[in-house]
């Protein structure tokens, strides 16, 4: 596993992810029964899962980025020597995407704050829930860096560690 500052944040990022998911179920409980039960569902509720679902999905990919838990698939059968170049490639590739994805977000988070945009029924400022996706999304750039250099380093994954074979 991760040590030190690392293994800090991803217990972080984890704590967080699990606030996320406890909020979304306790929503969803409280919205379903509220349709069934009452026959008035909470007016607000798909608004608000929308973003703790969103917020939730870029706590947990640095968590999967530095644990090597993100799904990769082999499109042709390589040699054990080569896995490492594979998860090189992986890692740097996820690493990209990520990276991108953080801009294109960052952009559309000053546009959003620019004009003032909010959430059409609790008036959630939206600027604000991409800029905080956008950071999450540079978390997780970095921490696919952290998996390529720890493939360079030639150090096995925690789940490489386990047994798992990667797909």
């Amino acid at each position: 596993m991760t040590k030190g500052p690392t293994r800090q944040a991803v217990r972080l990022l984890e704590a967080a992810s699990a606030v996320a998911l406890l909020l979304l179920m306790l929503l969803v409980l409280v919205d379903v029964a509220g349709r069934n039960v009452l026959n008035k569902p909470v007016p607000w509720s798909t608004e608000l899962l929308e973003i703790i679902v969103g917020v939730m999905i870029f706590l947990l990919y640095p968590v999967l980025a530095l644990q090597s838990g993100h799904i990769t698939v082999d499109l042709i059968h390589v040699r054990p020597s080569l896995r490492v170049v594979q998860r090189l490639l992986g890692a740097v590739v996820g690493g990209t995407l990520f990276g991108v994805i953080a801009w294109c977000l960052s952009r559309q988070a000053i546009r959003a704050l620019g004009y003032g945009e909010a959430s059409p029924i609790l008036g959630i400022p939206l600027g604000w829930v991409l800029a905080t996706m956008s950071v999450l999304a540079g978390v997780c750039t970095l921490a696919f860096i952290v998996s390529a250099v720890g493939v360079l380093r030639n150090r096995e994954t925690p789940a490489q560690l386990a047994g798992n074979e990667v797909i």
